[in-house]
């Protein structure tokens, strides 16, 4: 009876499939031989990054210890320059307001002294000048009269002489004589009391030149005490002025030095109390460029050196739709920091775009944005890695020198 159906299946399987299969195997076996022998692929050192920008944040600072009564900003408020920040109410603050508001009376008190001192000077020279001109026309009017009657003196001296010698030979009477050596006698009087004045007229105005030197000096010694005590109220007053610049009612205006963003706040609500050069918050001057700033692990510290490419992957842009951005390293720190307990190297690195296309639009990245850093540091073939294993037995059976 002949067998028509067959119980099982053959489990033979055909002579060419046999061969097919080992073919394919040991294709594929050295296949993997050459891959793993020619194709190399990149060596990178992975760490995190955030960027920063490349002249720092800009602190902002209490002057003075004090109590903020206002925050007029927040996180990543854009401020202009000059922009009320803080307001701080200080004692000191007030104490310096009340110095500069005494000063500047004493400045006034100074100013007001100094005109009435040259205005009475000035007085007083002009009344100088006018003594003098009369004293100087007084003297030439007695030595002319000197002149003059010096003149008649010697005239009326020889009329009488000549009477006298008349009245002893009787030519003439002694009355007459009498009379001319009288007029005689009262001109010299006269004469002698000319020369008097004259005398007098010179050592007034000699007097008078040096009183009038001695005023200068005296008028010069009290303006330099009084220009020299207003320039000490001034500087003083500048001094207070420059520390009271962001002075106001409402107390004291701490400013943006510049247009940028609020980055961080350290004090967040009025009422607290702040000392001198603490940090308020920091900002970011806009215009500044941005760097990466690196967090390496100390295994990957002797692969990297400046120059090296590095690819960004952003947190806030899923490099899986906007790809990854390319940068370089510029920097590597000589020491170790420590960061969650385990040492890492800082690095810096210099971006080739500050910006991302997001749906047709170019969007800034900014200071603080962060993700992760691959800095390709070579190129390895793929054999390499499934000799390491091997080579870190042999390390750790490797025994030190015998001394």
């Amino acid at each position: 009876m002949p067998d028509y159906a067959q119980p099982f299946l053959d489990t033979d399987p055909p002579h060419w499939a046999a061969r097919g299969l080992a073919y394919v195997t040991i294709t594929g076996f050295v296949l993997a031989i050459l891959a793993g022998l020619l194709v190399q692929v990149p060596e990178t050192v992975t760490g995190r990054f955030t960027l920063a920008p490349v002249k720092g944040t800009d602190p902002i600072r209490a002057v003075r210890s004090g109590v903020l009564s206002e925050v007029r900003v927040s996180e990543g408020q854009a401020v202009t320059r000059g922009a009320t920040l803080f307001l701080l109410r200080s004692a000191s603050m007030n104490d310096r307001a009340t110095e500069r508001l005494t000063i500047e009376n004493q400045l006034r008190t100074y100013d007001q002294r100094l005109t009435i001192l040259r205005s009475q000077f000035d007085t007083r020279r002009r009344a100088d000048s006018a003594e003098a001109r009369r004293l100087d026309n007084r003297i030439q009017f007695l030595q002319g009269l000197v002149a003059s009657k010096g003149k008649r003196l010697s005239l009326t001296k020889e009329l009488a002489d000549s009477a006298a010698s008349g009245a002893r030979r009787g030519a003439i009477g002694k009355l007459e004589a009498s009379r001319l050596e009288l007029e005689y006698s009262t001109l010299q009087e006269e004469v002698d009391g000319t020369q008097h004045d004259l005398a007098e007229a010179r050592s007034d105005i000699t007097r008078l030149q040096e009183d009038g030197k001695a005023r200068d000096l005296e008028f010069q010694e009290n303006r330099r005490g009084l220009e020299e005590g207003g320039e000490t109220s001034r500087i003083r007053a500048a001094s207070l002025q420059r520390d009271l610049v962001n002075a106001t009612d409402a107390g004291f205006a701490v400013t943006a030095p510049c247009d940028g963003t609020v980055i961080r706040l350290h004090v967040n609500a009025p009422g607290a109390v702040v000392q001198e050069s603490d940090i308020l918050s920091e900002i970011v001057c806009a215009g500044d460029h941005l760097q990466g700033e690196l967090t390496l692990p100390e295994s990957g510290v002797p692969l990297v050196r400046a120059g090296q490419g590095v690819k960004l992957r952003y947190d806030a842009f899923p490099y899986q739709r906007y790809g990854v951005r390319y940068a370089k390293v510029r920097w590597l720190g000589p020491s170790g920091s420590m960061a969650r307990d385990s040492g890492a190297f800082r690095a810096l690195v210099d971006l080739d775009d500050d910006s991302i296309r997001v749906h047709g639009q170019q969007r800034a990245l900014l200071p603080g944005m962060g993700g992760q850093a691959d800095i390709v540091v070579g190129r390895r073939s793929l054999v390499s890695y499934a000799f390491e294993p091997i080579r870190a037995i042999r390390e750790n059976f490797a025994e030190p020198p015998r001394q």
